[in-house]
């Protein structure tokens, strides 16, 4: 088929198809099918690398480099959204490598995922988060522990684990409602990520209990972790419908894994421990 009767063809499908071919500059795009055009904005005659997300455009390259593959190969690769800025935005846009034209010269034929893709990220997050706070959830902590203790095997430093437990709750959700209450939970979960770094995980384990995960005891001392934590959980005001405020507290227990322990054990160890904070904190 000729190039021309190939271009009339495709040029009112559905299917975004752009032509690209190679030549000093780079790879450019030499023609768009109107679909394109509204997919990738009307920008015939420029390098494709100037239409691909900064992210992908090494990968895109390379994969163009290599030529036209023996089968149908999808990719998944970020376009600016309308050729726009990556500021703007960018569109999830599956690739399919069709056809190897004669000389340096491919044709690629385009699907436009962002919504699935978009929908996708939200599911899994809502699968692996807390509703209320948007802290992981135990599911996701668990997944992370599990990684956390692969690597300590091979580095024999054990992670540490925090356990904190949001003093009085009931009596808040029974006299101040469960809005305060919830409130409360969101305020906690604030703090405990303000005490933590980027690479630590705080989770909501469960009702009023949090866990903080440190990958590795050999990145912070623990005593300190521990005190840290218990002055970012110390008197958190929670602001009421009325206007008043209403005082939380959190008690912590904090240990280092044991990898000869199961992670329920683990745990049980850090629940005393927060067990003798919670009565000290009342002088018992």
């Amino acid at each position: 088929m000729q190039d021309a009767d190939y271009r009339r063809l495709v040029e009112d499908s559905p299917l975004a198809t752009v032509r690209v071919e190679r030549d000093t500059d780079g790879w450019r795009a030499t023609w768009l099918n109107r679909a394109a055009a509204e997919l990738f904005g009307d920008r015939e005659d420029v390098l494709l690398a100037d239409l691909v997300h900064p992210e992908d455009r090494e990968d895109v390259l390379a994969a163009l480099d290599r030529g036209a593959p023996a089968v149908r190969t999808a990719y998944e690769w970020r376009f600016l959204a309308g050729g726009g800025s990556a500021a703007a935005g960018d569109r999830t846009v599956t690739v399919e490598v069709l056809v190897g034209a004669a000389g340096p010269a491919l044709t690629l034929s385009c699907w436009d995922v962002s919504q699935h893709v978009a929908r996708t990220r939200d599911l899994t997050h809502r699968a692996t988060h807390d509703k209320l706070t948007g802290l992981p959830n135990r599911g996701l902590l668990e997944d992370r522990w599990e990684l956390a203790r692969s690597r300590a095997r091979r580095t024999g430093t054990a992670p540490v684990v925090a356990f904190c437990d949001v003093d009085e709750l009931k009596r808040i959700n029974d006299e101040r409602g469960h809005l305060v209450g919830d409130r409360a939970l969101v305020r906690i979960a604030e703090r405990l990520v303000s005490a933590s770094r980027a690479g630590d995980t705080v989770a909501r384990f469960g009702g009023d209990e949090f866990v903080v995960l440190v990958d590795s005891s050999a990145d912070v001392d623990p005593r300190a972790l521990v005190e840290r934590l218990r002055a970012a959980v110390s008197g958190v005001t929670v602001d009421l419908t009325d206007g008043g405020t209403v005082t939380v507290s959190c008690s912590v227990g904090l240990v280092v894994d044991d990898l000869q322990e199961s992670t329920a054990e683990v745990l049980a160890r850090a629940d005393r421990h927060m067990y003798e904070d919670k009565r000290r904190s009342r002088g018992l």
